[in-house]
């Protein structure tokens, strides 16, 4: 079964979300190659072109998108202590006790009757585009003797992954899952157009295992933050 995708949805706010989730990863990199600086995603386009995007089965949610998140954490302390009748991993009920402030794996959306999730085949090959810059560091003769500043524009980029989405109460969770042998990476492939403030053979060098660096991270951060048991959750309206 397939439909249309109303790629435009995808706005400004979702695009600064994803970003975040990547300058966070970048940000956690270690350890970070000594010619290199810290990476920062400047800027996220979604672009015009939506996936194709093929229904494959109509399931019940996956039980790990009802425990709670460090999201969930987060937004319910510190919470005061009320009256509250606690429900199990599967929703039976249990002794009425008084209720804490919500902990990691704890029960945080109860089932409801008309929760489903959808398992999709997903394929991309269109025009969003990212921009990351950093610097190459010249640690010679002294450590970061030079910073040049280096962009890099990252386009055509091919995406092919089995999508989960399960619609809950009050959410929405997305994630994929992981990719069949023999393909290793949800991202199959792109193109990395660099500038960099110099042009010297040895800072040439440099660039090449920049990228190699960079396409190496790009792939892990997209495998790690969104191959489940790893989801993404967007508040329903």
């Amino acid at each position: 079964m397939s439909f249309q995708i109303f790629w435009e949805k995808l706005d400004r706010k979702v695009a600064l979300s994803v970003q975040a989730q990547l300058n966070s990863f970048f940000a956690s990199l270690e350890p970070r190659p000594s010619f290199l600086g810290e990476i920062s995603v400047e800027q996220l386009d979604f672009g015009s072109v939506p996936p194709q995007f093929e229904i494959i089965d109509l399931t019940e949610p996956f039980p790990e998108f009802y425990l709670a998140t460090e999201d969930d954490v987060v937004s319910n302390a510190p919470r005061p202590l009320t009256p509250a009748t606690q429900r199990s991993y599967f929703g039976s009920q249990a002794d009425t006790a008084y209720q804490t402030p919500i902990l990691p794996g704890e029960l945080a959306v109860e089932r409801g009757e008309d929760d489903m999730q959808l398992i999709a085949k997903v394929e991309y090959c269109g025009d969003m585009s990212l921009v990351l810059r950093t610097e190459l560091q010249l640690n010679y003769p002294a450590t970061q003797f030079v910073s040049l500043p280096v962009t890099l524009h990252i386009t055509r980029i091919e995406f092919s992954a089995t999508a989960v989405i399960a619609y809950l109460p009050d959410r929405v969770n997305l994630c994929f899952l992981e990719p069949e042998p023999p393909h290793t990476s949800l991202l199959r492939s792109f193109a990395i157009r660099t500038e960099v403030g110099d042009a010297h053979q040895h800072v040439l060098k440099n660039v090449e295992k920049l990228e190699l660096f960079i396409t190496e991270q790009l792939r892990q951060a997209i495998d790690e933050d969104f191959v489940f048991p790893s989801y993404h959750s967007f508040e329903a309206f």
